[in-house]
């Protein structure tokens, strides 16, 4: 089966029952490579990949309909009709580098054109890649409501032993409750149409990809530091109760790997494991500077290793992943220092971002009709919890 990306179209929908059917088509096809997505990430069987095709070779030839439709009823600027793809492209990697614009919801005043579902969870796919957030194991729980509650454990259930026939002492946890809301995180971008008609590569696609980076880096800003108010996440920084490793009243530079080991040690005791640790790039500097504390030697303590041509660079620190992330403040407050940073070491399948919905990419030519230009937007609803905050430690202070 190859990744579908569908060519730029801007279609408005002149029958809503063909609609209908054609939005039904795309949420089964959907719905098979969910299913294989969610089984282990393993590929489409036989069966699956020929209905797959089935129900895509339906869509095509409802979109014939609705494009003829369209055509017949209006026309749009010769600039943005330009900038489609001659054909279904993909990356050779498996990501989809076009953007897909087939509008499946209805435009409003002076139109809109929307991607479609499966181009969400793609998109999606791709900003987790350039999100280090998401990349380091968040659990991550899609969501149709407005705010979904999560039970916080403060205590765990108490046992004992008792003699025969012995009354239990009842011993209950404590659970308190937290709420996550998705929050709006967007970008818009507007180009002359001249732009993208004369651009080689399509500038549409350049945006796309500029747009996705730029809401990951947003993202992963207030998935570490984000203050809670003013429509921002509460980032791991500002979570109540997480555990806490301090360089000292004014902060220190790094002499050894102590402070991540105690961050390690911390996580333990709260039965919890290290699976992730994030720090900034600055930071991962000085670490790599580190040499082993024995007469006459200049070995380093830590290495980055070459891995596989298609992993990369390996990082790690007692044999725990090592994510790297400009977003990371290096102007901490820590005593008399005003240049200190943090370290987050945690089990990253205890955090948790809520998406609200998929990315939602739109090109719309019409609001700025009069200038020829044409917007594009990218928007997402998002917000992050930490239900069980022992479960992440923050080193704090590093010069």
């Amino acid at each position: 089966m190859r990744s579908r990306v569908f060519q730029v179209q801007h279609d408005v929908f002149v029958d809503p029952e063909l609609r209908a059917r054609k939005i039904d088509l795309i949420r089964k096809a959907r719905t098979i490579l969910d299913r294989a997505k969610e089984d282990n990430d393993r590929q489409l069987t036989s069966q699956e990949n020929i209905h797959y095709e089935e129900l895509m070779s339906q869509v095509d030839e409802i979109q014939l309909e609705l494009d003829s439709a369209y055509r017949a009823r209006t026309t749009i600027p010769e600039a943005v009709r330009d900038s489609a793809p001659s054909g279904r492209t993909e990356r050779g990697d498996g990501r989809f580098f076009g953007c897909e614009l087939r509008a499946l919801v209805e435009g409003s005043g002076s139109g809109s054109y929307v991607a479609p579902p499966e181009y969400g969870n793609q998109a999606w796919q791709l900003l987790a890649a350039e999100s280090v957030g998401l990349a380091s194991g968040f659990t991550v729980i899609p969501t149709d409501r407005d705010a979904l509650k999560f039970p916080r454990l403060g205590a765990d259930v108490t046992a004992g032993f008792y003699a025969e026939a012995g009354t239990i002492t009842a011993a209950d946890p404590t659970v308190t409750q937290i709420t996550a809301t998705p929050k709006k995180l967007a970008a818009i971008t507007t180009v002359s149409n001249e732009l993208i008609a004369d651009s080689s590569p399509e500038i549409i696609r350049l945006l796309e990809l500029s747009q996705t980076r730029a809401l990951a880096l947003a993202a992963d800003l207030d998935f570490f530091e984000g203050s809670g108010s003013s429509n921002h996440l509460t980032g791991l920084k500002n979570v109540s109760g997480i555990g806490a490793v301090s360089m000292g009243t004014n902060g220190a530079a790094l002499t050894n790997l102590d402070p991540f080991a105690d961050a390690i040690g911390t996580l333990a005791q709260s039965n919890a494991s290290a699976t992730a640790i994030v720090m900034h790039p600055r930071t991962w500097q000085s670490a790599l500077k580190l040499k082993e504390q024995t007469s006459g030697n200049n070995k380093p303590l830590l290495q980055e290793s070459a891995g596989s041509g298609s992993q990369g660079v390996q990082r790690s620190i007692y044999g725990i992943k090592v994510y790297l992330c400009n977003q990371l403040s290096i102007t901490e407050t820590q005593g008399s220092s005003s240049v200190a940073s943090s370290a987050y070491v945690y089990q990253a399948d205890q955090v948790v971002v809520v998406r609200r919905k998929e990315i939602e990419v739109v090109v719309n030519p019409w609001r700025l009709f009069n200038s020829d230009q044409s917007e594009m937007r990218s928007i997402m609803r998002l917000d992050l919890v930490v239900p069980n905050p022992t479960a992440v430690v923050r080193i704090a202070g590093i010069l």
